[in-house]
């Protein structure tokens, strides 16, 4: 079996790509600037944003019209990065291995979620280090291996830390005093986020529950049961089985390893309520903290499946480095590997302050275009947002999106660029 770092690789390994949002039509550039040229585009945009919302036993269902091409919003994000952190020549606090998360605290400090050395790193506004929280151990306020793997603010000014193969929360003060350990449910494992009111979202994690091991079908797609969780870690309320993540069981090796256009369900905490979503179509479900399900915001989307060209493309591309023994053997355990009814029709969900929703349209192989549909705090599309390629959104506050980076060396930084929303 694959490490669990080894698989979270796997699985970002993808080249970014740029995406051209499903289900349209490809005009050659002649046509495309007549068409552009025949009508104005502000009131193209207000024709196509169209919503319909309605009433389902005390269940608000929001409709939405896939937005036209055009529908993009006029915020703009800073080509320059106002803050960057992990430069090669800086301080060795500041180089990042492995980051899996980071926020933005109130007084403009960030904390980084650096798996590789298992803690967080702080740093001050303008991007100098400062301190390092945790460290690997399994005493309170230490990670696993691997860990964390989400870091958010918590009610009250404190800092939350997931440390998911111990089941454990680990809590710091805004100075980086270790101040409580949650304790996940059982079964629970991934800290997803925290309510205002300290309801914790979380979900049970496929490799350690080993649901993706024993399977006689090669493509395997077990249910995962999301939940909402006390302060204390207890379970409150089970918010029910949705589809998760799509591996390949290989017939020619133990191993089992993400499927590369896999469809999963994601989940995210939208101002005070619980989002989760299988990717397999935009219909994203908000729970209230008692679990009370109270929307379901739609958006029309045009499946595509992928072609057996796109598949040996993805594969040979992703193992294209390696030594020619190990490229070999990986494309041997990966010979038989079908393809996924359908890519998936989005792949991210970032909340901001404002009350907007953002969902990542899926990059289809070969894309490295990031494009956002933006929903409202109603649930109706507003339009696209594009974010620079190569940035892995991890928070979009009022006025910065926050991310990472990774240059040709795989030298890691994380970057706060800033937004622009024309007000």
């Amino acid at each position: 079996m694959y490490s669990g770092t080894a698989l979270r690789r796997l699985a970002r390994m993808r080249p970014l790509s740029s995406e051209r949002p499903s289900g349209l039509a490809v005009f050659p550039p002649t046509i495309i600037l007549a068409l552009a040229a025949a009508c104005d585009s502000e009131r193209d945009t207000a024709q196509t944003l169209r919503s319909e919302v309605r009433d389902s036993a005390g269940v608000t269902i929001v409709e939405n019209a896939r937005p036209a091409l055009g529908s993009r919003l006029g915020w703009r994000i800073g080509e320059t990065p106002a803050v960057t952190i992990g430069e090669e020549d800086s301080d060795p606090g500041e180089m990042l291995f492995d980051v899996r998360d980071a926020t933005r605290l109130a007084d403009g400090r960030i904390v980084v979620a650096n798996a590789g050395t298992s803690d967080l790193r702080v740093f001050a506004a303008d991007g100098a280090y400062l301190e390092t929280w945790g460290g690997q151990g399994h005493g309170p306020g230490e990670f696993s291996a691997y860990t964390p793997e989400a870091v958010s603010r918590w009610p009250g000014d404190s800092i939350a830390a997931d440390n998911m193969f111990a089941r454990r929360v680990e809590i710091f003060d805004p100075q980086g005093n270790h101040s409580r350990t949650m304790t996940l449910a059982d079964g629970y494992h991934s800290f997803l986020g925290v309510l205002p009111d300290g309801t914790v979202l979380a979900k049970p994690s496929a490799v350690l529950r080993g649901g993706i091991f024993g399977a006689a079908e090669p493509l395997i797609r077990r249910d995962e049961d999301f939940g909402l969780l006390r302060p204390d870690g207890a379970l409150r309320m089970s918010l029910g089985a949705h589809p998760g993540e799509e591996w390949f069981s290989s017939p020619v090796s133990p191993m089992a390893m993400p499927h590369p256009f896999g469809r999963s369900t994601i989940a995210t905490i939208w101002g005070d309520l619980a989002v989760v979503a299988p990717t397999d179509r935009y219909e994203l479900r908000a729970y209230e903290s008692d679990g009370t399900l109270v929307k379901i915001i739609r958006r029309d989307h045009a499946p595509r499946s992928p072609m057996q060209a796109d598949l040996d493309a993805e594969l040979t591309g992703r193992y294209a480095d390696l030594p020619e023994a190990r490229r070999a053997s990986l494309l041997a355990e990966t010979a038989e590997m079908p393809l996924v009814e359908f890519f998936p029709a989005f792949e991210a969900l970032q909340p901001d302050p404002l009350g907007y929703l953002w969902a990542r349209e899926y990059r289809f192989p070969g894309q490295d275009r990031n494009v956002w549909t933006v929903f409202d705090a109603d649930g109706r599309v507003q339009g696209f947002v594009e974010t620079p390629p190569g940035l892995d959104v991890f928070e979009i506050g009022e006025d910065y999106i926050l991310g990472a980076t990774a240059d040709e060396f795989d030298v890691e930084r994380v970057r706060l660029r800033p937004l622009d929303r024309g007000r």
